[in-house]
Formats: structure tokens, sequence, C-alpha cells
């Protein structure tokens, strides 16, 4: 909850309006006045409240990606009894990230790209509410958590291209550095190594929050302006990259697909709505591991089961950007920064 006196302007009203209200939600049992003078909303006791109130921990990240799972979420527990309610943190030591972990009856997180600091992960650690992290993997930490995009499966780009003739691949990354950014470099690595491709890496990455598309966008221009360019396929680990790339492809008049290939190691839903369309790995479906995180919230039980939960496969969708039969039915737009 907010202070009193932030509750009083996010309401329009005076402080002591604000104060009465918290007052008597406070005498009526839904909130609790915690040590430190803040009020928070009181832990579901079993037994004694049927509806549970549950939140989404985000990072200030807008992304396609957090939109996604935020529908996902509200999507399984559309007809359950429970709230979920959406909780946006700056970084990690933003008290909200506390409040949250201590004020609702079980979180679904989203980790910041932040190196978490140890109060935060001795609170994970020791948590007295039942927490869901998505997208990272914190298994390591107690922490049940749902990977839709192991690495492993990124290389089933790179088969793509080798299917298509590529030898040359590059990879490109912009995206704010990370244990699974860093896997995804890590498999283009050693699968150039193991069937002898050249290409360079182009690791770029943003200051956490920046604008990785944009980077996207520079990182490629700079490569297109070298004499030294070779490279005739960039693997991206992100699709915000291969947004960014595609665009400094057109700008010059180079086709994706036909000229200079590029795919995505993570499509986000809307690889398809570009143009041309990116190739990318697409999400295997969230709804039956949310299904079960959400029923064990509900339950009050210890965990059951492996930690990490990922699926078996995840569909590889060849697009325009990579096929250069699909590529060739495309006409090229006049790009009005085409030079």
């Amino acid at each position: 909850m907010p202070s009193e006196r932030g509750l009083a302007q996010e309401l329009g009203v005076n402080a002591m309006t604000a104060r009465h209200g918290l007052q008597i939600l406070e005498k009526e049992g839904l909130l609790v006045r915690q040590d430190n003078g803040r009020v928070a909303i009181r832990k579901a006791q079993h037994g004694v409240k049927k509806h549970l109130n549950f939140a989404f921990l985000v990072p200030t990240l807008a992304s396609h990606g957090i939109e996604k799972w935020r529908l996902a979420i509200e999507a399984v527990t559309a007809h359950l009894q429970c709230n979920v309610r959406t909780v946006v943190y700056m970084h990690w030591d933003d008290p909200l990230v506390l409040d949250a972990l201590n004020g609702f009856d079980g979180v679904f997180l989203d980790p910041s790209p932040e190196p978490m600091p140890d109060s935060v992960s001795e609170q994970l650690r020791n948590k007295s509410h039942p927490v869901v992290s998505v997208d990272h993997d914190l298994s390591t930490l107690g922490v049940p958590s749902i990977q839709l995009f192991p690495p492993a499966f990124t290389q089933k780009l790179l088969d793509h291209l080798d299917a298509v003739g590529h030898r040359k691949i590059g990879c490109l990354n912009t995206q704010p550095d990370d244990p699974v950014i860093a896997e995804r470099i890590n498999i283009w690595r050693f699968w150039m190594g193991a069937h002898g491709y050249h290409g360079r890496l182009v690791n770029e990455p943003v200051a956490p929050y920046g604008d990785a598309m944009k980077a996207g966008y520079d990182a490629m221009t700079r490569q297109l302006s070298s004499a030294r360019v070779q490279e005739t396929a960039w693997y991206c680990t992100t699709v915000d990259c291969a947004i960014g790339a595609m665009k400094a492809l057109l700008d010059r008049n180079l086709k994706p697909g036909r000229d200079i290939a590029i795919c995505a190691a993570n499509g986000e839903g809307i690889a398809s709505y570009y143009y041309p369309a990116i190739t990318a790995l697409e999400a295997a479906d969230a709804h039956p591991f949310l299904s079960l995180c959400v029923q064990w919230m509900m339950d009050g039980r210890d965990w059951q089961g492996p930690l990490l939960m990922q699926p078996t496969e995840i569909p590889l969708m060849i697009r325009e950007s990579s096929d250069p039969r699909l590529a060739a039915r495309l006409p090229l737009l006049d790009h009005p920064g085409a030079s």
C-alpha cells in the first residue's frame, strides 16, 4: 500500500481522509500496520478468508514479453477466488519489492536485469509467501521458476541458417547482460566452432532499461559501413535487437532474407507482425505451468517436483527475414531513409 500522503495524492483527497480510510480497513482486518509504520495487505490465513491477493512484481521495463506474462497470469486466475495486481518496482532496493514479497499471498516475480543484492536473495531463500519466478531461473534460491526459452533450443535457428546455405553467421547482442543472454551467445560460439564456420560476435549490451532496439540499429549500421563485412546472416539474441538490425538493412536498400538473413532467439509474439516478418523461436504455452503454480499458492503446501519448469519443445517459425524463397515474394518498399 502507498503511504498516507502518497494515497492522498493518488486519490486527490486530503491526508486526514486517507488516514481515516486506512484506519477503517485496518479495523476490518484487511490491512495491517507493519513494524516500520507502513501499511500492508494482511496475509491470508488458510480457512479464514477464501479470497487471495497475488502480485505480479515487474521492473519498470516495458516489453511485449512482460505484457504476455501479465495476460497469461490473469487468464489462469480469471475464474478463481483471487485477485492479481501488477506491482512495478524501480530497482531491487525499491521498498515495493519487500512490501510485495511480505504483503501478498503469492508473488509472480519478473526479476530485474540488475544484479540481485544479498538482502533480496536472503528474502527469497527464507520466504514466508509463495514466490514464482517467470522468465528467469531462480531455482538455486529455492524459487519455482518458469523458463519458456531454454537457451539450448536456440541452436534451431543456427541449424536453419545452415540449411539455407549460410556459413558466415554473426552474433549480435544489445540486450543487458544476464545469464540467459550469455548462454545464447555461448551456444552460438560452440555451434560455430563445431561446424568450422566463421562469424563475428558484436556484443554491445545497453545498460539496464536501455534501448536495445536503437542499439541494434546503431550496431548494425556500423557493421554495414565497415569494409570488413563478410557475414551473410546474423543471429540476434532478442527480437528488439533483430528489429533494429533489420531497420539498418532496409535503410541501405538491403533486403532481409535475400541479401542478409536476420533471426531472433525470442519472437515475443511480435516477430510475425514486422515487414519482413522475423524468423524466431516462439514461446510455448505458459498456461499449464502457471496453473500448477497458482494451485500451489492456493493450497498452501510445500512445492512438489522440479523447481525449474521448461517446455520440452519450442516451435521455430521460419519467416521472410531469413528464408530467401519467402523473401523473394515480397517487394522492397521505398524507404525514406534509404541511401
